[in-house]
């Protein structure tokens, strides 16, 4: 039973759990934030963020490839990748919003995190019981993500200074970044041990 409730959980999140697929965007929203709490304001200068973007964007390409070429693809039906795009959609919205919300409400918590924290939550594959490792790393990730986001209120909207981050929203993207390319890594290791004997082998 719980080896037929493993394969239907690695058949349907597949592609989703190519963990390595997600380090150069933790990488990425780290070295960004990290970069914008040393600059010089006001900025005038964007060719540093935007080389990041475009070499982590090229390096996803690369892990892509390697998981394609190791493990193979599933291909996701039309409806499927449908709803994907819908999810990601609405998910980029809530992000512009959020955003909007911590730079111009300056309220002790970041909207930007707890968004974050739901995405770990509830975008595929969503964390249910009974939990498995991949989806209690996740939830573990969601926790923190949502502590880290309140920090000001219960600490003080001073915590981020003590540390040497210039705003809150700096400091819960960076540590959003860590949490993803952590998350990222254990999930591929979840993920090659999961496979048969055969498969996991040829990796």
């Amino acid at each position: 039973m719980k080896f037929n409730s493993q394969t239907k959980f690695l058949s349907e999140n597949y592609s989703a759990l190519h963990g390595l697929n997600a380090v150069p965007v933790g990488f990425a929203l780290f070295l960004v934030s990290l970069w914008a709490n040393v600059v010089q304001y006001p900025i005038k200068n964007f060719f540093l963020p935007i080389v990041l973007v475009l070499g982590f964007l090229l390096l996803s390409l690369v892990i892509d490839q390697y998981y394609k070429n190791t493990f193979g693809e599933v291909k996701p039906t039309s409806s499927g990748r449908r709803l994907y795009w819908i999810a990601q959609s609405i998910w980029g919205l809530l992000g512009l919003v959020a955003f909007w919300m911590d730079i111009t409400l300056n309220l002790p918590i970041s909207f930007i995190g707890l968004l974050f924290a739901s995405m770990f939550l509830f975008d595929n594959p969503k964390v249910s019981l009974p939990l498995n490792r991949f989806s209690a790393v996740r939830l573990v990730g969601a926790i923190c993500i949502i502590f880290v986001s309140i920090t000001p209120m219960l600490f003080g909207k001073s915590w981020w200074d003590i540390l040497g981050v210039r705003t809150t929203i700096i400091g819960v993207t960076m540590f959003i970044g860590v949490l993803i390319v952590l998350q990222g890594v254990m999930w591929h290791i979840f993920f090659v041990k999961s496979l048969p004997a055969e498969e996991a082998k040829d990796e």
